[in-house]
């Protein structure tokens, strides 16, 4: 490949390459030799591939006879409605896949010279296209010879001379308006090409905004919800938050792009047992529902989830317990399907923050803190103990690390065990239904496996 690139980057050269070593896929002679140059090379690329142009838009031109610089550059571009389009650079033969300033010169040039010209022929639409409508069938190759060139990176993978972005265009433009204005074919058959494209994009992201607009406007979001701003499923997470002074914390420690956050206030209608009527007037569980993007019951739909992960963040102490319960409860009756799809987490905030010096650690009950207190964090002086009364109470930095960074916080996924389906749903309806005499009889029963007590 390489001994094949300098002989089309070298017009003037002919390349005779003999390899020993027979691999199957190396020949083990070829002569390499394009007298047009580049030209000659793009011909071969596209050889059996319609183009709007029969032999192109190519030349040479030296940086000396307009700018006074030594070096110059030498291109060759077609448009085919057949393929995609690619681009090929180099910088005193040297490969830039990454483009550079003498891509970005050339691109400009072509970009200026096509919208002149579709201004000079009347075609008001040409005004319209860019760079990506340029790109999207055209096939390029641009080699530039400068002095002292610039490159980003030891790999030399893009080019950053600024001068040369200046010395391609300028050298460029001038050919390409001659050359548009001498094959009127050529150029009517490629400004109508462009000026496709530049409509096919336009529409396509019209359809975008459309679709996006109609999707915000049917789902009706409530106006507490602070919603992230990655327009797919895949990634993104749902924090219901217990009040709004939680919320404010989670706003400033959450992800913008994958987070959102949905604030209640209060413990929200335990619906077992609730009438159908009471559901649907409750403004917690209505705001609920719209962010999620589904509905409840029977109306249910899992491909309008608009969240990968549900994640209920809760208090670390009795009440945050309940509220967790509550929705928990919801989401088992109401929604199941997250929760069987792996949908539904609960998060896990800490309950203490210990300090010994610079030595920090953060614990979820009353066990683990009297086990650090006990053997020591390993500073220096006294163990400070402070105990979250509520997720309103951590800064935005504790609560990031602890309970809503990926990379430290921990989740726990609600499950629910498929060989005793019908366990959960006794065991949901003694704790959270109607009848005392059921949760009572279940404390009874299982009164003797409780060591701690936290009311």
């Amino acid at each position: 490949a390489m001994a094949r690139s300098k002989a089309f980057l070298f017009s003037g050269v002919e390349i005779r390459w003999k390899c020993e070593i027979e691999d199957g896929e190396t020949p083990r002679e070829a002569v390499f030799h394009f007298p047009g140059g580049l030209a000659d090379y793009l011909k071969e690329s596209l050889e059996g591939v319609s183009t709007y142009s029969e032999g192109g838009f190519h030349g040479k031109v030296e940086f000396r006879e307009k700018f006074g610089e030594p070096g110059y550059v030498e291109w060759a571009i077609n448009w085919t409605p057949a393929r995609d389009g690619f681009i090929q650079s180099y910088c005193n033969t040297v490969p830039t896949p990454e483009g550079g300033t003498h891509v970005q010169g050339f691109w400009a040039a072509i970009l200026k010279g096509i919208k002149a010209y579709g201004e000079l022929v009347g075609n008001r639409k040409a005004a319209q296209i860019t760079r990506e409508d340029l790109m999207a069938g055209g096939c390029a190759l641009v080699s530039t010879f400068i002095a002292d060139p610039a490159f980003v990176g030891q790999t030399k993978d893009r080019l950053s001379t600024e001068s040369a972005a200046r010395m391609v265009e300028g050298a460029v433009r001038d050919h390409f308006d001659h050359w548009l204005a001498s094959d009127s074919k050529s150029a009517g058959a490629i400004l109508d090409f462009l000026v496709l494209r530049a409509e096919e994009r336009l529409r396509r992201r019209q359809e975008k905004e459309t679709a996006r607009k109609s999707a915000t406007k049917k789902l009706r979001l409530p106006g507490k919800l602070v919603d992230c701003s990655a327009t797919g499923r895949e990634g993104t997470e749902l924090f219901i938050v217990e009040g709004d002074s939680a919320g404010g914390s989670a706003k400033m420690a959450r992800d913008r792009r994958t987070q959102a956050l949905l604030p209640l206030r209060g413990k929200i209608l335990n619906v077992l047992g609730a009438a159908s009527s009471k559901l649907g007037s409750n403004a917690e569980i209505s705001d609920l529902c719209q962010a999620l993007g589904v509905g409840m019951g029977t109306k249910f739909r899992l491909d309008d989830l608009r969240y990968e992960k549900i994640i209920i963040m809760t208090d670390a102490d009795v009440d945050g317990a309940h509220i967790a319960s509550l929705l928990m409860t919801f989401f088992f009756t109401q929604m199941r399907p997250l929760i069987d799809h792996g949908h539904l987490y609960l998060a896990c905030p800490p309950l203490y923050r210990l300090t010994q010096g610079a030595r920090r650690v953060y614990v979820a009950d009353d066990a683990e803190k009297d086990a650090w207190l006990e053997r020591g964090l390993g500073g220096k002086g006294k163990i400070d103990v402070q105990r979250f009364k509520g997720l309103g109470e951590m800064d935005a930095k504790d609560l990031k690390e602890t309970t809503m960074d990926p990379k430290s916080r921990k989740l726990i996924r609600v499950t629910i065990d498929e060989d005793e389906p019908g366990e959960t749903g006794d065991l949901v309806e003694r704790l959270m239904g109607k009848k005392p005499e059921l949760r009572f009889q279940y404390i009874q029963e299982n009164a003797r496996f409780v060591e701690e007590l936290d009311i």
